[in-house]
């Protein structure tokens, strides 16, 4: 028989085997004794060999049960000359080699670096910046230069997307942790420095209502929504059997990956707001 494979062209050749076991297995029936007796008697000679081996097959088919055996051998289509593998290794091989080249260094670099370095740092230029990017800037066709992190990605992000953003209340932390109880211990780590800056009075909880804390965290899971919103899920229901912290604030999250192009931030981030 034959199974057809979804995602290839070709045919798999599967071929399925039967047999059967039983403890009285290969054991001739009188009719059939008298049969061999006869036919010895007749070629007169008696083959000792013929005989061991047929003993010794029925015995390996002999169980103490009655058993049937089911095989299945399965076997994938021949590759007759297909180089796909092959072409695709060596075309990625290529790309790197070209890439290496592009970034190597030219002596027409090294001029425009020299170049740069002996420029006066205090020539000014009416830019606010300060003189060194100024020359670098005229040193490689004034493309603007501009330093971002992680952090700072989130920060202007934030400020330009999130209505409920108060720049006078608002905190952003950070950390680089890739493994999960890492965020765990750093999420509550920050919930447990802003409690213990709260009192339970009134006026305290009047006045930290609504406040955002940011928690950047670039390199948690961060092709990966699902697992973020699940995290921050799971951070919600330790959240609900603390009694310092049940009903006394909100877990939502921004990641890269968000289906939502409104939460759709550039770097991962969980958003503890105070009810």
């Amino acid at each position: 028989s034959k199974l057809r494979v979804e995602d290839d062209s070709k045919d798999w050749c599967v071929s399925i085997n039967c047999a059967h076991l039983h403890p009285q297995f290969g054991k001739p029936t009188p009719a059939e004794e008298l049969a061999a007796l006869k036919h010895e008697e007749e070629e007169g000679e008696v083959d000792v060999n013929l005989q061991e081996y047929k003993k010794r097959r029925d015995e390996a088919r002999r169980s103490p049960y009655p058993s049937i055996i089911v095989e299945v051998q399965s076997t994938p289509p021949p590759d007759f000359g297909s180089r796909r593998d092959e072409a695709a290794m060596e075309a990625a091989a290529k790309e790197m080699e070209e890439n290496e080249r592009t970034d190597d260094v030219t002596s027409e670099d090294v001029k425009k670096l020299e170049a740069l370095f002996g420029m006066s740092a205090a020539k000014k230029t009416g830019s606010v910046d300060d003189p060194f990017y100024d020359a670098l800037g005229e040193a490689f066709g004034n493309k603007q230069i501009i330093s971002q992190t992680p952090l700072s990605m989130a920060q202007n992000w934030v400020t330009e997307n999130d209505p409920a953003f108060n720049k006078d209340t608002s905190a952003f932390t950070n950390s680089n942790t890739r493994h999960v109880d890492a965020a765990y211990e750093y999420v509550f780590h920050n919930l447990a420095m802003l409690t213990a800056t709260m009192d339970d009075t009134d006026n305290e909880k009047r006045h930290k209502r609504g406040q955002k804390s940011y928690v950047v965290l670039p390199n948690f899971v961060p092709t990966s929504a699902t697992s973020f919103d699940r995290f921050a899920g799971q951070v919600s229901n330790i959240i609900r059997v603390m009694p310092n912290l049940v009903d006394k604030v909100m877990v939502s999250t921004f990641h890269p990956e968000h289906v939502v192009a409104s939460t759709r931030a550039p770097v991962p981030i969980v958003v503890i707001t105070w009810k």
